[in-house]
């Protein structure tokens, strides 16, 4: 998994990064991209393409893009300050800050915790995108829509992927802060962070070059309308968006701890929308960013089954909120998002000082994102993807996993099919309509890679009840339940896959 790695100046491994870059975006044709290597010697940024096919500009280091989940690490940083502040625990009940906190599970509602919304660990319906509209209320009033949402697995049960716990934590900041979840979040952490280019509504993105997104239909791609998703979901990462600078600053403050002195040119203690000055809040906010323990960010909470972001058949941990792989010469903390018409990809390894930031307005970003990351995990940190050997399943175990897979509380479905001897899942295609095929090949019993494509790499698990029986699909992060023949289901499109 390790491979020894040539020594190269700052020049030359910039000029080999922008060059792969380039390579790859003829292969993938992303219509815009925002790259940043950061190492001990310097940062290196990469800017190609443009912001929308329909009205080009050049994309910049100061074009906005969307950042998708990513934002779940914002979300997670701003409860840390919070709790460096004295002001809440990560262990607290989540009715110690909603006392009418609810869910369809009493049990649950009771006894979940602020990690376990950080950590997916609720166990109810975890894409929930309901447009509770613009205002203020917008997340207070998707709790209310959560109450009703079916609870999947136990508490801290089978690991998936749940965008919804994060609704709840944003909510918790709300309470705590009596601010919105977007005013906590800038003033607890981008102004400090000077991370000024970081924004969540239109109406101040607009003012900014931004990036549009694009959906690929057939070998063409589309301006995705409208720009942006609902402000209900804004802390799972619908909303937020930012420029490959400002997540570089980010980087180098979960990495090294790097805050920007009050003197530095930032933008911090700006006026505000409002017009009110809040250099004093940022100046306070700064200083718990300095004395806040960020390891606890990393530490392990849980194993998840398959890594995210990790090689092909890893297996992979949370912490608070950061994916985590470990291997003998670094840990690496990712994240990664996806929108409407935007893909983004984000990783760093604090023991070894090297970020890798990608943005991307296509919904094809991250086949070009992964590629693009592996080659900075070989040539700069030394890493490779193990070999996985072939598993070749019986036809009857093939036939045996083979079925109809749903996404909970919506009329949702994925196929499995048996096709020469090979399994493929029929995934819905969102942008162009039909199906995509995604033939799996299978690396232990049931467990597979997807073979081919855009999801190309992506791992698949089958997981079993106590009887033996196939009970749920496993896509990555999320969990699909086996349908029972007395629960029809109609298709239709599927949330993304890898991330939300």
């Amino acid at each position: 998994m390790t491979a020894p790695t040539t020594p190269a100046t700052p020049t030359d491994l910039a000029e080999r990064f922008e060059h792969e870059a380039r390579r790859l975006l003829e292969e993938f044709d992303v219509p815009g991209v925002s790259l940043g290597l950061l190492t001990p010697d310097g940062d290196h940024v990469v800017t190609l393409g443009v912001t929308s096919l329909e009205n080009p500009l050049p994309v910049t280091a100061d074009t906005i893009f969307q950042i998708g989940s990513t934002t779940k690490t914002l979300t997670s940083l701003t409860l840390s300050v919070l709790e460096t502040q004295g002001k809440l625990s990560r262990d607290d009940l989540i009715r110690t800050h909603l006392p009418d906190f609810r869910l369809k599970d009493e049990s649950v509602a009771a006894e979940l915790t602020i990690l376990d919304t950080l950590t997916h660990q609720g166990g109810f319906q975890g894409d929930l995108f309901e447009d509770t509209g613009d205002g203020d209320d917008a997340l207070a009033k998707v709790l209310d829509l959560l109450a009703d949402a079916p609870q999947v697995v136990p508490l801290r049960g089978h690991w998936s992927y749940n965008n919804a716990g994060f609704y709840i934590a944003g909510r918790v900041i709300e309470v705590v802060t009596g601010m919105t979840w977007e005013a906590a979040v800038t003033e607890l952490v981008l102004k400090p962070l000077g991370m000024t280019k970081t924004l969540f509504f239109p109406n101040e993105i607009m003012t900014h070059r931004f990036a549009a997104g694009h959906n690929k239909i057939g070998e063409e791609f589309v301006v995705q309308r409208p720009w942006q998703m609902v402000r209900s979901a804004g802390p799972a990462g619908s909303t937020c968006s930012s420029t490959v600078n400002d997540m570089a600053r980010y980087a180098h403050y979960i990495m090294s701890g790097t805050v920007p002195s009050p003197q530095e040119d930032t933008g911090a203690g700006a006026e505000d929308a409002s017009g009110d000055t809040t250099e004093a809040g940022t100046e306070a906010g700064a200083a718990t960013l300095t004395t806040l323990d960020r390891t606890r960010l990393w530490a392990p909470v849980r194993s998840i089954g398959i890594a995210l972001n990790g090689f092909p058949g890893d297996q992979g941990q949370i912490g608070q909120s950061w994916f985590i792989d470990q291997y003998d010469d670094a840990t690496i903390l990712s994240h990664g998002g996806t929108t409407v018409g935007h893909q983004s990809d984000f990783w760093l390894s604090p023991d070894r000082k090297v970020a890798f930031i990608a943005l991307t307005n296509g919904s094809n970003g991250h086949a070009y994102n992964r590629r693009l990351s592996e080659w900075v995990k070989r040539e700069v940190l030394g890493l490779t993807a193990p070999d996985t050997a072939d598993h070749q399943p019986s036809e009857a175990e093939l036939h045996e996993l083979a079925g109809t897979y749903l996404v909970v509380g919506q009329p949702l479905k994925m196929e499995a099919e048996v096709r020469g001897g090979v399994l493929t899942l029929l995934i819905p295609d969102t942008a162009a309509g039909g199906t995509k095929d995604a033939a799996l090949r299978f690396i232990a019993p049931d467990r597979a890679i997807i073979s081919g494509g855009d999801m190309d790499g992506y791992a698949i698990d089958f997981l079993r009840d106590d009887t033996g029986q196939v009970e749920f699909l496993k896509v990555v992060v999320r969990l699909y339940p086996r349908q029972r023949d007395e629960a029809p289901a109609t298709a239709q499109p599927l949330p993304a896959l890898e991330e939300a």
